[in-house]
C-alpha cells in the first residue's frame, strides 16, 4: 500500500458544544452500588444529562485544535504500513495523573481488507480531546489479528519515540482501539502489553482461540446485532464475558459490522470517556461511564459493564 509523504495540516474544531463539557458538566451524584457486572435495566437509575451532553455538533470535537503528521511504512522501518499522526495543539493543559504537560497517546487499526481510513474519524476526535493518536496501516490489509496486535504496539513505540510529536506525549499513558480484526489486534495488544491502560476494540473479529482472561486492561467493547461478518455471539460477547479486567463494558447497537465507524454521538462519548478515564486517569469522565447509557431499543439495545469506574 502507497502511502503519501509526509506532511502536515491543521484541523479546527468544529463549532459549537463540545464533548470535554460533557465530561466537565456531567452529574455530580456518584456512581452508586457495589461492583460486579449488572446489565443495564439493573443498575441504578441514570442522571439526567446535563443539556449539552447530548447536543454535540459536527464530528463532536473537543477543545484542541488538531494537527495531522502522514508518513510511510519508510519512516517507521516496515513495522507497519505507515499512518497518520493527529497531535493537539492549544487547548487546555493536558489532564491526567501523569506529566501534566504531555498527552496520552492511541494508537487505532483497521480491520481485514481496509486501511487507516475505516478508523480516521477516531485520529480526529481523540486528538481533539487531548490524545496524540495514530491511526495505522497494516504491513497487508491481510494481517491477522495477531500480527495486527505488535504492529499497534509499534505504532504506539513510534508515536512515543520517533513521531514530530514525541516531545509531548507521556509513554506511560497509552490505550489502543481497532475495529473488526484490529479491534481483536487490540485486545490482543492489551493482553500482551501491560503498558496499555484502556481498549476500545469496535465490532471486534478473532479467528481462532485466545486467553481473554489475561486482558487486564480495562476493555469497552461495542458490537452491532446485525454483524454478519463477526457475529457478536462468537466474537465481541464472547471477548467481553473472558476479559479479565475489572473494569469493563459492552454496549450492543443496531447496526452491522460498522455501526461504530461513523461519526455519532454515543460512540464518541462513550470512547472519549473511556480514555479520559483509564488513560488519563480522570474521575470526572467515570460519571459519563456510570450508570451506563440507558438501551433506548433504537440506537443502544443493550449495555453491560462493572460499575463503578471510580
Amino acid at each position: 500500500m502507497t502511502v503519501g509523504p509526509s506532511r502536515t495540516t491543521a484541523l479546527r474544531p468544529a463549532a459549537g458544544r463540545l464533548l470535554a463539557a460533557v465530561l466537565l458538566l456531567a452529574s455530580t451524584a456518584a456512581c452508586g452500588g457495589s461492583g460486579g457486572e449488572r446489565d443495564a435495566s439493573g443498575s441504578p437509575e441514570r442522571p439526567a444529562p446535563d443539556p449539552v451532553e447530548r447536543e454535540l455538533d459536527g464530528k463532536h470535537y473537543g477543545p484542541y485544535e488538531v494537527r495531522t503528521d502522514r508518513f510511510g511504512a519508510d519512516a517507521v522501518d516496515g513495522d507497519f504500513g505507515g499512518g497518520t499522526l493527529y497531535h493537539p495543539v492549544g487547548g487546555p493543559a493536558p489532564s491526567g495523573d501523569g506529566d501534566s504537560r504531555r498527552h496520552g497517546v492511541v494508537a487505532a487499526a483497521p480491520g481485514l481488507g481496509a486501511d487507516e481510513s475505516m478508523v480516521e474519524w477516531f485520529g480526529e476526535l481523540l486528538a481533539s480531546h487531548g490524545f496524540v493518536t495514530v491511526t495505522l496501516n497494516t504491513r497487508a490489509t491481510d494481517d491477522t489479528p495477531d500480527e495486527r496486535a505488535q504492529q499497534i504496539r509499534s505504532a504506539l513505540g513510534y508515536a512515543t519515540r520517533d513521531s514530530v510529536a514525541a516531545d509531548r506525549t507521556d509513554p506511560r499513558r497509552l490505550g489502543v482501539l481497532g475495529h473488526s480484526a484490529g479491534g481483536g489486534g487490540a485486545l490482543v495488544a492489551a493482553a500482551e502489553h501491560p503498558a496499555v491502560r484502556a481498549a476500545v476494540p469496535l465490532t471486534p473479529y478473532y479467528d481462532g482461540t485466545y486467553d481473554w482472561s489475561s486482558v487486564r486492561t480495562p476493555t469497552l467493547i461495542i458490537g452491532g446485532d446485525q454483524d454478519a461478518v463477526a457475529p457478536v455471539a462468537d466474537h465481541a460477547e464472547p471477548m467481553y464475558r473472558g476479559t479479565g479486567s475489572r473494569e469493563k463494558a459492552y454496549l450492543s447497537l443496531a447496526g452491522d459490522h460498522f455501526v461504530a465507524n461513523t461519526p455519532g454521538a454515543l460512540v464518541a462519548e462513550q470512547t472519549v470517556a473511556w480514555f479520559k478515564r483509564f488513560v488519563d486517569g480522570d474521575r470526572a469522565a467515570g460519571r459519563v461511564l456510570c450508570p451506563p447509557p440507558e438501551p433506548d431499543g433504537t440506537e443502544l439495545l443493550a449495555a453491560k459493564h462493572t460499575c463503578p469506574h471510580r
